[in-house]
């Protein structure tokens, strides 16, 4: 049996903080986890490893440390199933590296690319170049025609209205004499 067993801080049920205290000689730190006082009843005693342990264990800090563990294991298999999986932006990323010279790619027109260039120089005495395998033959130019390829236009210049009023009205001056 101890005597002057100390009373260490503790949190009622309310959430409050009390501070610790000593008892004097021959009476005991007594009462539960939430509510500490000082008796003479060895019966009653609570040492400082029961209040110790009443810290460690309360309902908070174990509600704190679960929710630890589970946002852990969330990031973590979050992470992972990103790499993992073929949808996620980082798997992506991960098989296919972009150079650092490579940017998106953007079409030019609705055209099909034209064949690259000859490996060698070619001689223009010795007529047309026969087609390279592997490549269609096409025409060089598209047709010339407007109309299908800008519709939301009329073809021709604009028609003048004589009767429309000027695009731009200068504004008149609002004071007498000007």
């Amino acid at each position: 049996v101890a005597g002057g067993e100390d009373c260490l801080w503790y949190v009622d049920r309310n959430g409050s903080w009390h501070p610790g205290f000593d008892c004097e000689f021959f009476t005991f730190c007594c009462g539960t986890c939430h509510q500490r006082y000082c008796c003479r009843d060895p019966l009653r005693l609570l040492t400082e490893r029961q209040q110790r342990h009443c810290l460690a264990f309360s309902p908070k800090t174990i509600a704190g440390i679960a929710s630890a563990v589970v946002l852990f294991i969330a990031i973590v298999t979050t992470i992972v199933c990103c790499f993992m999986c073929s949808c996620c932006y980082l798997y992506q990323r991960r098989r296919h590296p972009p150079t650092p010279l490579q940017g998106p790619e953007i079409p030019l027109s609705s055209y099909p690319p034209a064949a690259p260039p000859a490996p060698f120089p070619v001689d223009p005495k010795a007529g047309p170049a026969p087609p390279q395998p592997g490549f269609a033959p096409m025409a060089m130019y598209p047709s010339p025609s407007p109309a299908a390829q800008y519709p939301m236009y009329p073809s021709g210049p604009p028609v003048y209205n004589p009767t429309a009023p000027p695009p731009y009205v200068p504004a008149q001056p609002s004071y007498p004499g000007a």
